[in-house]
């Protein structure tokens, strides 16, 4: 099936989330201290060798993911390629949100009007991504021309 893809997911896919898993890879690997002080106030004292890797293997996932966007996609018009990197990239969407709700329940921060804004960006940031990934997989916009049985 050739990619006929609309150009929101393309500008979201292509151009808006490699930067973003490029960044977000960068501060697993070098600035684990900012990320964990920035998410979770005063941790980065008792940061161990365990939070690192932990750090290591999202930073890892999130290369991955800016290797699947920013080279993958630009290589195939293969919809359900596009479809299969998403629904990878979305697994890590999910697990970074449920982290998120998780260590802002065990802080007392669930109401948006305690967030810092470190939580909204990480939360903004991911729940949209989420939200395109999760519409481009169900086919919201998607032209069935082209479909092959």
């Amino acid at each position: 099936m050739t990619a006929n893809v609309p150009s929101i997911y393309r500008a979201v896919f292509l151009y808006w989330d490699p930067p973003c898993s490029l960044w977000g890879a960068y501060l697993a690997f070098f600035a684990r201290d900012l990320t964990l002080n920035s998410f979770m106030p005063g941790s980065a004292a008792n940061r161990d060798a365990a939070h690192d890797m932990l750090f290591y293997h999202q930073g890892g996932a999130l290369l991955g993911a800016a290797v699947l966007n920013g080279y993958l996609l630009r290589r195939t018009g293969d919809l359900l390629v596009w479809k299969a990197a998403q629904a990878a990239i979305l697994c890590i969407d999910v697990a970074l949100l449920v982290g998120m709700t998780g260590h802002l329940s065990a802080q007392g921060r669930l109401s948006p009007a305690a967030w810092t804004g470190y939580d909204w960006m990480g939360i903004v940031i991911t729940g949209g991504v989420t939200l395109a990934r999760t519409l481009f997989i169900a086919g919201v916009g998607l032209s069935r021309k082209g479909k092959t049985s």
